[in-house]
């Protein structure tokens, strides 16, 4: 389950669509020390237009992937799902982006492992509370206890005022 197997070989395909299917699993991101996810169930639709000069792939994709919870840290299973279009065109491979795939001249397969990393990750919500969430379709309740000690540190912690900003405060006031 390496990064080898998100590869596509179009240089004999012929003209036209092509469909390509990919499952994204655990394994898949090992590959990627920066990941957050550490168990996922996603799969994934290529669809893959080739012309003469370039070719369009439409990556569809859905499952599930495990997350804690922003608030209590208890472990889900969200779901996530999206679809992201790329450019493939032979040129310079400096010029590639977000968007477009530049790939030497010669050159008829690519990995597109990086691509669904990146995909996947932007589809993760960037706030993960799913007991507050009325549109996920999961049964998720927070940790009170977790709560209930993160409640009290976060009352200890804080300051009724902060005596530094006091005597900021003052200077502006004696100057107006």
């Amino acid at each position: 389950m390496g990064k080898s197997q998100y590869k596509i070989q179009f240089g004999g395909l012929s003209m036209g669509e092509h469909q390509f299917e990919f499952d994204i699993k655990n394994k898949f991101f090992e590959q990627f020390s920066e990941s957050e996810i550490t168990e996922a169930d996603i799969q994934v639709k290529a669809r893959l237009v080739k012309q003469n000069t370039l070719m369009h792939i439409l990556f569809t994709f859905e499952g599930t992937v495990k997350l804690s919870c922003d608030r209590c840290l208890v472990d889900y299973n969200c779901p996530i799902s999206g679809q992201e279009k790329l450019v493939i065109k032979h040129g310079n491979p400096e010029e590639s982006n977000d968007e477009i795939l530049v790939l030497k001249e010669g050159v008829d397969e690519a990995n597109f492992a990086q691509y669904l990393y990146e995909y996947v990750e932007l589809a993760i919500p960037s706030r993960k509370v799913p007991c507050e969430d009325d549109e996920l379709d999961i049964d998720v309740e927070c940790d009170e206890d977790t709560l209930a000690k993160y409640n009290e540190l976060k009352i200890e912690e804080e300051p009724s005022t902060n005596p530094e900003w006091d005597k900021l405060k003052n200077i502006k006031f004696n100057n107006n």
